[in-house]
């Protein structure tokens, strides 16, 4: 069996232009530039042959799926836990803020090493509990009938997702792209 998953961020957001941390608890929806960047993920997206998206319910992300499915004629599904991170105490600060408020959790939450997975901001989740709760929903997702599946979700979620696939990402443009691929037990990142 092979299952082909093509993952994406959502597009841009006032906060991400003021490079606040949303999280999951603030629920922003896209700007025009965010508007425009899914039309033109639409672009990248029309080849793949994908057969449903399935979607965090934030605003930002399904504003995103909605864009990509009505042009390709698409359903969309939301699945709660493709939701971004709970970034705890530290939402709604800009990063520069969160940096001098929390500088050890700050410095330490790009910090790809497999020992600085359980680091989480005050109340917030850690980079395990999203890379688990992410792997939950696409090995959920093996038995569905689709074989070719959109996912739209958010940086932290989807960094630390690829991360347990030893793909090492810094932090996501909006709209970037992934592809992975389940087959014969086996979980790989491919280049798009």
């Amino acid at each position: 069996m092979r299952k082909d998953f093509y993952i994406f961020r959502h597009g841009e957001t006032d906060y991400n232009l003021e490079k606040r941390w949303q999280g999951c608890g603030i629920d922003t929806d896209l700007n025009e530039t965010g508007i425009c960047q899914a039309k033109v993920l639409v672009e990248k997206l029309a080849s793949k042959n994908l057969e449903i998206i399935y979607s965090s319910a934030l605003k930002r992300a399904l504003k995103t799926a909605e864009i990509i499915a009505d042009s390709l004629n698409l359903e969309v599904k939301v699945i709660k836990d493709l939701r971004e991170g709970s970034f705890g105490e530290s939402e709604g600060l800009r990063k520069d803020e969160a940096a001098l408020k929390y500088p050890e959790i700050f410095n330490l939450w790009y910090d790809e090493k497999a020992d600085h997975l359980d680091v989480a901001f005050p109340g917030g989740e850690t980079k395990r509990q999203m890379q688990q709760r992410m792997l939950g929903v696409l090995e959920g997702l093996l038995k569905t009938r689709e074989s070719v599946i959109g996912i739209a979700s958010h940086g932290s979620s989807i960094r630390y997702l690829l991360l347990g696939f030893g793909k090492i990402l810094g932090r996501l443009t909006n709209t970037a792209l992934f592809h992975v691929v389940y087959e014969d037990g086996e979980w790989r990142v491919e280049d798009e």
